[in-house]
C-alpha cells in the first residue's frame, strides 16, 4: 500500500476564451474578508496565480447557544476561521481553477465549463467501479437524489432510467495511472493526489486529453440526450429568446402551468398577482392574459420572476391556495445553437436534436385511442369530462371510486372502465410533472392487475356495485396481460400541431417511459389527446 502523502485537489476547467494575459478576471471578489494576491513564478512569472481570502477567527455561534448554561460561566476561548484558496494553473493553452478550502466561491460562475468533471470521471473510470451516483429525476416532483453502495458496482446497480435521469455528478475508481483511486466528477474534478505542486501543469494537459475523449461513449452514451443548463452565459442568452417571444407573441412553443401537484378539486381557479380587478379567475394560467395585463414591451426576467400566478380557493375566493413565480409557471422550448433547450419549473434544460427525435418518434407510434371520446369543455374539471365522456362511449366513471390494494393504499382502478377491458386514465394537461403523474397511475394501476390478486377481487366488488355488466372486464387471474389495456387521455387546450399530441418535450419523454414499460410487461397502450372547446 502506497504512503505517498496525497493531496485534496478540486479542478475547474475554464473557458476557452478566457484572457490568458489577464487570468484574474476569473476570481470572483468576495463580499466579506480580505483577498490577497500571490505571485508563483513556477505557474507564470509575470501574473499573480494564487489567490487567498482570509477571514479574522471569531467565536462560533453555537458557543453563544451554550454558553450561558455552563457553571460558573466558564469557557475556553474557542475560535473558528474559515479560508479559500484559488490557484490557477496554465495547461495545453488552457486554465484550470484549482481549489482549496471554500475556494470555490472565488471562481467566476460564468467562466466554468460546466461538464468537466463528469466526462473526466466517465472516460477514466472502471465502469464496473462506481461508488455513488448524483441524479435528478422527473417526476411528481423534480427529485435531487445521491445514491451510494456498500462496494464498487455497475451503473446498473443504481437503478437508474436513463431515459429520465440526469446524470449530474459520479464518484468511481479510475483505470487511468495518472489518477489513482476513488474521483468524482461533476462540474468540478475532485482527487487525492500524491502528484506534487510543480507537475500541477503536466496533470493538467492530461486532463484536457481526457476530458476531450470519447470514451465515455461506450457505456454512458445518453448523458449527451439531455443535460440542465448552468453556464450563466448560455441561461442569459435563453431569457432573451424568451423575452423576445413573450414581446413579439411568438408563444406556440410556450404555456404557463402550475410547477407543482396541485388537487383542482379545491381550486376555483388562477389569476395573477396584479391588476386582479381587470380579469376574472380562470381554468388554467394563460399566457396571452399575462401579455394582455402586462404590456409585453416591459417584460423583463426580473418581472416575470416577481409577478405570480395565484391559486384561488374554490371555497373562499378570498383565500389562495397557492401562487408561484410566473417564471417557474413557464414551460417553453427553443432552438439555440443546434440544440433544443426546455425552461420547466425555473430551469433550463438541453436537448440533444437526435435524442428528441428519437422520442418523438417512439410516441408517433403508439396507438390513438379511437372510441368516439367527446370533445372536452373549458372549465369542465376532470370529474365532470369523466362523468360524460363514460356516459358518451357506454364506458363506466370510476373517477375517485377506490379500491384497497393489498397493501396499506386505496388507489382508483382507472378513471373509466370500457367493457372491452380498456383501462383509461384522464388528466387535464399541465406542466410534464403533472403528466408524468397520469402515467404512474397507469403503470400503478396495471401492475395491480397483473400482481395483487386482493386488489383484483376487491376492483370486481366495486364495479359489481356500480354497473355488473362490467365485471367481467376485470380480470379473475393474475398476469392476464391479454385482458388489460391501458390508454392515457389529455385534456387540453394546446393547439400545437408539431408535436406529438400537442405535447411539450418532458411530456413526450414521460409518456415515452410508460408506454415502454407497459409494453415490456405485454400491456396494449393507447393515447389520445382531447381538445378543450
Amino acid at each position: 500500500m502506497s504512503t505517498e502523502p496525497k493531496q485534496r485537489l478540486t479542478w475547474f476547467l475554464l473557458k476557452p476564451d478566457i484572457d490568458l494575459s489577464h487570468l484574474d478576471s476569473v476570481v470572483e471578489p468576495p463580499d466579506i474578508g480580505t483577498l490577497h494576491n500571490v505571485r508563483i513564478p513556477l505557474l507564470h512569472k509575470t501574473q499573480d496565480t494564487l489567490f487567498i481570502k482570509s477571514t479574522p477567527p471569531v467565536p462560533p455561534k453555537w458557543l453563544g447557544y451554550v454558553g450561558q448554561h455552563v457553571a460558573g460561566g466558564q469557557l475556553p476561548r474557542v475560535f473558528g476561521a474559515s479560508s479559500s484558496g484559488l490557484l490557477l494553473v496554465i495547461s495545453a493553452k488552457r486554465a484550470f481553477a484549482v481549489t482549496f478550502g471554500y475556494g470555490r466561491w472565488l471562481v467566476r460562475e460564468e467562466m466554468i465549463v460546466q461538464d468537466f468533471g463528469l466526462k473526466v470521471v466517465l472516460n477514466s473510470v472502471n465502469p464496473a467501479q462506481i461508488k455513488s451516483v448524483d441524479a435528478r429525476t422527473f417526476d411528481e416532483l423534480t427529485v435531487h437524489t445521491r445514491r451510494g453502495v456498500s462496494h464498487n458496482s455497475p451503473l446498473t446497480a443504481f437503478e437508474l432510467d436513463v431515459t429520465r435521469n440526469l446524470l449530474r455528478g459520479i464518484t468511481g475508481t479510475s483505470d487511468a495511472s495518472y489518477l489513482p483511486g476513488q474521483i468524482t466528477g461533476a462540474a468540478s474534478l475532485a482527487m487525492n493526489t500524491p502528484v506534487q505542486f510543480p507537475q500541477l501543469p503536466e496533470l493538467g494537459s492530461a486532463l484536457i486529453t481526457t476530458y476531450k475523449a470519447k470514451r465515455y461513449r461506450k457505456h454512458f452514451r445518453f448523458i449527451d440526450d439531455m443535460r440542465a443548463e448552468r453556464d450563466p452565459s448560455t441561461i442569459e442568452a435563453l431569457d432573451e429568446l424568451l423575452l423576445d417571444a413573450l414581446k413579439s407573441g411568438e408563444i406556440t412553443d410556450m404555456h404557463l402551468a402550475i410547477p407543482e401537484a396541485v388537487d383542482w378539486q379545491e381550486i376555483a381557479g388562477v389569476r395573477f398577482s396584479f391588476k386582479q380587478k381587470r380579469h376574472e379567475p380562470t381554468p388554467d394560467p394563460s399566457v396571452s392574459i399575462y401579455r394582455a395585463l402586462r404590456n409585453p414591451a416591459t417584460v423583463t426576467i426580473d418581472r416575470l420572476k416577481k409577478d405570480k400566478v395565484q391559486a384561488v380557493s374554490a371555497l373562499d375566493p378570498s383565500q389562495l391556495k397557492g401562487q408561484w413565480r410566473v417564471y417557474d409557471c413557464i414551460v417553453f422550448e427553443t432552438v439555440h445553437n443546434t440544440y433544443l433547450y426546455v425552461l420547466s419549473g425555473g430551469d433550463w434544460y438541453r436537448v440533444n436534436k437526435s435524442y428528441r427525435e428519437s422520442v418523438e418518434a417512439f410516441v408517433r407510434t403508439i396507438p390513438k385511442l379511437n372510441v368516439g371520446l367527446p370533445m372536452a369543455i373549458v372549465g369542465d374539471d376532470e370529474g365532470a369530462y369523466n362523468e360524460r365522456a363514460a356516459e358518451a362511449i357506454g364506458a363506466l366513471c370510476l373517477d375517485r371510486k377506490l379500491v384497497k390494494t393489498g397493501g396499506p393504499d386505496s388507489v382508483e382502478i382507472c378513471d373509466i372502465l370500457t367493457r372491452k377491458g380498456i383501462f383509461i386514465h384522464v388528466k387535464k394537461r399541465g406542466r410534464s410533472s403533472t403528466l408524468s403523474h397520469l402515467f404512474a397511475q397507469g403503470i400503478g394501476s396495471a401492475e395491480l392487475l397483473l400482481h395483487d390478486d386482493t386488489f383484483l377481487v376487491a376492483a370486481r366488488a366495486v364495479v359489481g356495485k356500480l354497473d355488473k355488466k362490467f365485471v367481467s372486464a376485470i380480470p379473475t387471474t393474475l398476469r392476464a396481460r391479454d385482458r388489460i389495456s391501458i390508454a392515457f387521455v389529455i385534456l387540453s387546450r394546446s393547439r400545437r400541431e408539431d408535436t406529438p399530441h400537442g405535447l411539450p418535450f418532458f411530456s413526450l419523454m414521460s409518456l415515452q417511459a410508460a408506454a415502454r414499460h407497459l409494453l415490456d410487461v405485454g400491456i396494449q397502450v393507447y393515447v389520445q389527446q382531447v381538445k378543450e372547446t
